[in-house]
C-alpha cells in the first residue's frame, strides 16, 4: 500500500463536479473543496507481510459556518447512498483502482475548521483501508 497511490486514487473517486478535491494537503483552499489527508499504518496483521491495514481522513469543506447554503450543501454527501454520496463513491471500487484489497467508509463527523481567519463547516470522514 503506497500512500500517494492511495491518495491519488481516493482523488480520482471523489471527483463530483463544482467540488476541488486536494490529495496533498494545501497551503490554502477556496471551499467546497475535500483535502485528503495522511495515512496513519500498521503493517504486518497477517504474519511476516501478509496484510497491512491504514485509515485516513478526508475533510469536506463546505464554506462559511454562517451560510445556510453550506449547511445545506453538506446533505448530499454524508447521506450512506446518492450521486454525491462520498461513502458511495470511496466504496465504488473496492480496490481504489488496485491500489488497496479493500475500503470502507465508516463514519461522518461534523467539524469546524477555521481557514484564512474564517470559521468553516466541514464534515471529517474517516476511511479504512486494508492491502
Amino acid at each position: 500500500m503506497t500512500p500517494s497511490t492511495v491518495r491519488d486514487a481516493l482523488k480520482t473517486a471523489c471527483t463530483i463536479t463544482g467540488l476541488r478535491v486536494y490529495d496533498t494537503v494545501p497551503d490554502g483552499l477556496i471551499p467546497p473543496a475535500l483535502v485528503i489527508g495522511q495515512l496513519s499504518i500498521e503493517w504486518d496483521l497477517v504474519f511476516k507481510r501478509g496484510a497491512d491495514s491504514a485509515t485516513i481522513d478526508l475533510i469536506l469543506i463546505a464554506g462559511r459556518m454562517s451560510d445556510r447554503a453550506a449547511q445545506d450543501y453538506l446533505d448530499g454527501f454524508i447521506t450512506a447512498s446518492g450521486a454525491n454520496s462520498i461513502k458511495t463513491l470511496i466504496e465504488a471500487d473496492q480496490t481504489l483502482g488496485g491500489s488497496v484489497t479493500s475500503v470502507r467508509c465508516v463514519s461522518a463527523t461534523p467539524v469546524s475548521l477555521t481557514v484564512a481567519g474564517v470559521k468553516m463547516l466541514a464534515y471529517r470522514f474517516a476511511v479504512e483501508l486494508y492491502g
